[in-house]
C-alpha cells in the first residue's frame, strides 16, 4: 500500500490578501507485510525557501498484537528502525530502537541520535501512560551559530556555543525530577556594525519540579557582558482526570540581577566607530499571572560614556538612574560631567575660561508603556559636543521631547558658547544625486515613525569657520523646522564678522557676507561681497542669488569697468600700468572668478569675436621639435600656484567644416606664433599642417585599447 500527498498548506489567504506558503511539498505513506508483521515508511518534505528544503525520512519494522488480560485493546509492538533529517537541523538515528504503542500507553527503547555535525542525544528511557510518565537522557555538542553552506548542509562558524543537557523527570500524581541546560564550549555572537561576541565563561539553566511546584534559575556570566541571574517559579494544577497543566491565572512569581561591568561591547553593534564604556546594574522583581504577568525594577548606569570618533562626539562621566513598572518607565536622572580633552586650532577662543568647570548635560521623564506617551526635558551647560581640533564646540540650551510609539515632538533653544570648524580643502568623495544603488530603499515605509521638531540655534560670539580658503566668525541665529514628509527648513540669517577669503593668491576682505534663511536648508538667498583693500581701487567679488543658482560679479569702490575690476583684484594696479604678459594671468583668473554652467566670460567673448573655442592655459611653443607640443596641456581655468607667464599660451579655433579646423596659437611670454590647419580624413586618420615659429606636416593615426 502507498499514497502520496502534495502542495499541503492553509487555505485561508494572509492578512495582506497574498497566498500562504505550503507546509509540506510533498508527504508519501507506503506499508508493506502482514497484520503480525510489516514494513512502514514515511517521507515528509518542506518547500524550498533560500534554496534549501528540509526532508524527513522514518522507517518502522513490527506488528500487530491481539488484546491480553494484562494488555487490553490492541497494541503495536516493534521498533523504530530508521529516523533521519536532512537539511536546517540534520539528525539521525545511530541504532534501530525498541518502540511500543497502544491507546493506554506509549513507550521508547534506550535510542541515540547523531545531531548535526558533532552532537549526540540519548534517550535513555522515555515512556507514557495517563498515570506515569518518565523520561530520561542526555544532550551534548548541540551547536548555535551555524551557517548553511550552498548545498544545505551546516557549516560551523569559529568558535560557536555549544549546549548540553540532561533531564530525569517523572510526571505521576506529582511531579519530580530535573531538568538542565548548560554551556559545554564556546561563545555566542550578536550581529551588528560589527559581529561581537560575549566572551561567555558559564550558561545554565536549571529546572526543578517537586511536588506541584516548578522552579526554573538561570545563571549566565561572561568577559563582556557580566553577570545575569535569574529564578522564577509556579505550581502546575493536576485536573480530575490526571493531566498536569498550567492554567492562564497561575501566579508567577520571580526575580533577576543583572550586573555588566562594562559596556564597551555594546558601541561596537553599533557602528564601528562608536564607542562605549561604564556599567550597568540592574535588578527585577517578577509576579503576577500567566497571562497577566507584572514586573518592576530599577536600572543604574556609572562612569557611562560615549565617543563618535570620526565626529569628535565625546560624552563622559555619565550617571543615571531608572525605575520601571508593568505601566511606566521613569528616568530619575540622566548625567554627563564632560570635561574637555582637545584644544581648538583657533586661538581667539577663550579657552581657558570656558572649560574652567566641566560641561553638564541632564536629562528626566517618564514614558508609558502601554501608548508610549513620554514626557522628557533636557538640559547642557558649556557641553563639549565637538571635540577635535578641527571641529570643535560648545554647546548650552534646554528642551523637551514628547513621544508615542510613532512618534516624537521635539522643541529646543541652543547656543553655540563658542566653536570653531575647519573643512578640508577638498571634500570628502561622495556618489552624484543621480547614482541609483541597487538594492538599496531609500523611500519611507509607510506609516512609519513620525519625527517633529522645532531647534532655535544661536551661533553665539565666539564661531569661527575655516573654509576653502574662508577665515571668519558667524553670528546670527536660526529656526530649524522638521515635518512629517517634509524637508528640513529653517527661517534666520548668518552672518559674518569680518574674516577673509583668500582667492588667486589674494586675500579679499569680507566686506558683507549673509546668509539668508526662509525655506529649504540647503538654499539658501546669498549677499556677499570680498574686496581687496587697501588700494586706490577697492575691487572684488560680489554673490548674491541662492546656493542653488549663485550669481557671481565684479564689483569695485569707485566703479570702473570690468577689466579694469579684474586687474585691481589680481595684480593690484590699473590695467594701463600692467606689462602684456598680464594678460597671461587677468583672462585665466576671469575664467575662475567667472566662469560657470553658462560659459562665463570667455564664452561670451568666444561669440562675440565669431570664433568657436577661446583659452588660456599652460602649454609650449617648441620650434625645435616635429612633436604635437603646441597643444594646450592645461586646463582652460586651472591655474597653478605660482605659473610661468612664459608658458602660458592663448589658443583661438574656428570650425571651417565638418572635418576641417583652423587654429591660432601665441604664446603670451614670448614671441613663438602657430597656425594650425588639421583636416580629419577618416575615423581614425587626420592631417595637421604648421606654419609660424615651427613648419610642419604631420601625419597621425589614432587607436584605443579597450
Amino acid at each position: 500500500m502507498s499514497m502520496g500527498l502534495s502542495g499541503l498548506g492553509p487555505t485561508a489567504r494572509a492578512a495582506d490578501g497574498s497566498t500562504q506558503p505550503d507546509w509540506l511539498a510533498n508527504a508519501r505513506l507506503s506499508a508493506s507485510g502482514t497484520r503480525a508483521r510489516h514494513d512502514v515508511a514515511l517521507d515528509l518534505a518542506t518547500p524550498e525557501q533560500d534554496g534549501i528544503s528540509d526532508n524527513l525520512s522514518l522507517r518502522l519494522q513490527g506488528g500487530l498484537q491481539e488484546a491480553t488480560a494484562r494488555q487490553p485493546g490492541p497494541r503495536w509492538a516493534g521498533e523504530l528502525s530508521a529516523l533521519e533529517s536532512v537539511g536546517r537541523f540534520a539528525a539521525r538515528l545511530l541504532a534501530p530502537a525498541r518502540l511500543d504503542l497502544s491507546p493506554a500507553a506509549a513507550s521508547l527503547g534506550e535510542a541515540q541520535l547523531a545531531l548535526g555535525e558533532n552532537g549526540r542525544l540519548h534517550l535513555q528511557e522515555t515512556a507514557w501512560s495517563p498515570q506515569q510518565s518518565v523520561a530520561r537522557g542526555s544532550l551534548t555538542g548541540l551547536a548555535f551559530g551555524l551557517v548553511s553552506r550552498a548545498d544545505g548542509r551546516p557549516r560551523r562558524g569559529p568558535g560557536p556555543l555549544v549546549l548540553g543537557a540532561d533531564w530525569d523527570l517523572s510526571v505521576g500524581r506529582t511531579l519530580d525530577g530535573r531538568m538542565r541546560v548548560f554551556r559545554e564550549s564556546g561563545d555566542f555572537s550578536v550581529e551588528g556594525e560589527i559581529r561581537t561576541r560575549l566572551g561567555l565563561e558559564a550558561l545554565e539553566a536549571v529546572l526543578l519540579a517537586s511536588g506541584d511546584r516548578l522552579t526554573l534559575s538561570a545563571d549566565a556570566r561572561g568577559s563582556e557582558f557580566g553577570s545575569l541571574q535569574a529564578n522564577a517559579s509556579l505550581r502546575a494544577r493536576r485536573g480530575a482526570d490526571g493531566m498536569w497543566s498550567l492554567p492562564a491565572d497561575t501566579v508567577l512569581s520571580g526575580s533577576a540581577a543583572l550586573d555588566m561591568p562594562s559596556i564597551t561591547w555594546l558601541g561596537r553593534l553599533v557602528r564601528e566607530n562608536v564607542e562605549t564604556g561604564g556599567s550597568l546594574q540592574g535588578r527585577v522583581e517578577l509576579g503576577g499571572t500567566l497571562a497577566a504577568p507584572l514586573a518592576s525594577g530599577r536600572l543604574s548606569g556609572r562612569t557611562l560614556q560615549l565617543a563618535l570618533v570620526d565626529q569628535g562626539l565625546i560624552l563622559s562621566g555619565g550617571e543615571f538612574d531608572a525605575s520601571f513598572d508593568s505601566d511606566r518607565v521613569h528616568l530619575e536622572r540622566l548625567a554627563f560631567v564632560s570635561p574637555n580633552r582637545v584644544r581648538p586650532r583657533e586661538s581667539r577662543i577663550p579657552f581657558d575660561r570656558l572649560t574652567a568647570t566641566p560641561g553638564a548635560f541632564t536629562a528626566s521623564g517618564e514614558v508609558r508603556l502601554d501608548s508610549g506617551e513620554g514626557d522628557f526635558r533636557f538640559d547642557a551647560d558649556r557641553l563639549p559636543l565637538l571635540q577635535r581640533d578641527d571641529r570643535w564646540m560648545i554647546l548650552s540650551g534646554a528642551g523637551t521631547a514628547r513621544s508615542t510609539w510613532t512618534s516624537l515632538v521635539l522643541d529646543a533653544d541652543f547656543r553655540a558658547d563658542a566653536g570653531y570648524v575647519e573643512f578640508a580643502e577638498t571634500p570628502a568623495p561622495s556618489l552624484s544625486d543621480d547614482v541609483v544603488v541597487l538594492g538599496r530603499d531609500d523611500e519611507p515605509a509607510e506609516g512609519g515613525f513620525a519625527l517633529s521638531a522645532d531647534v532655535r540655534v544661536g551661533l553665539g560670539e565666539a564661531l569661527y569657520l575655516s573654509a576653502m580658503g574662508l577665515e571668519t566668525r558667524l553670528e546670527g541665529e536660526l529656526n530649524l523646522r522638521l515635518r512629517p514628509g517634509l524637508p528640513l527648513s529653517a527661517v534666520g540669517t548668518i552672518a559674518t564678522a569680518g574674516g577673509t577669503y583668500r582667492g588667486y593668491g589674494q586675500n579679499l576682505v569680507i566686506d558683507r557676507g549673509v546668509v539668508n534663511f526662509q525655506g529649504p536648508l540647503d538654499a539658501p538667498g546669498l549677499n556677499i561681497v570680498a574686496l581687496r583693500k587697501g588700494l586706490a581701487v577697492e575691487a572684488g567679488v560680489a554673490v548674491t542669488g541662492s546656493a542653488k543658482r549663485p550669481q557671481v560679479r565684479l564689483v569695485s569702490e569707485p566703479n570702473v569697468p570690468d577689466p579694469e575690476k579684474l586687474s585691481w583684484i589680481v595684480l593690484g594696479r590699473a590695467p594701463d600700468a600692467a606689462s602684456g604678459a598680464d594678460l597671461g594671468l587677468l583672462l585665466p583668473a576671469a575664467q575662475a572668478l567667472l566662469g560657470g554652467p553658462g560659459g562665463g566670460m570667455t564664452d561670451e567673448l568666444s561669440r562675440s569675436l565669431g570664433f568657436d573655442s577661446f583659452s588660456i592655459g599652460q602649454g609650449e611653443l617648441n620650434s625645435t621639435s616635429r612633436t604635437a607640443t603646441s597643444r594646450v596641456v592645461g586646463g582652460g581655468s586651472t591655474i597653478a600656484s605660482g605659473p610661468s607667464v612664459s608658458s602660458q599660451v592663448l589658443s583661438l579655433g574656428k570650425r571651417l567644416g565638418p572635418d576641417l579646423f583652423l587654429s591660432f596659437e601665441q604664446s603670451l611670454g614670448g614671441a613663438e606664433t602657430l597656425v594650425k590647419l588639421s583636416y580629419q580624413l577618416t575615423r581614425r586618420l587626420s592631417v595637421v599642417a604648421r606654419g609660424g615659429t615651427d613648419t610642419a606636416l604631420d601625419l597621425y593615426y589614432g587607436f584605443s585599447f579597450r
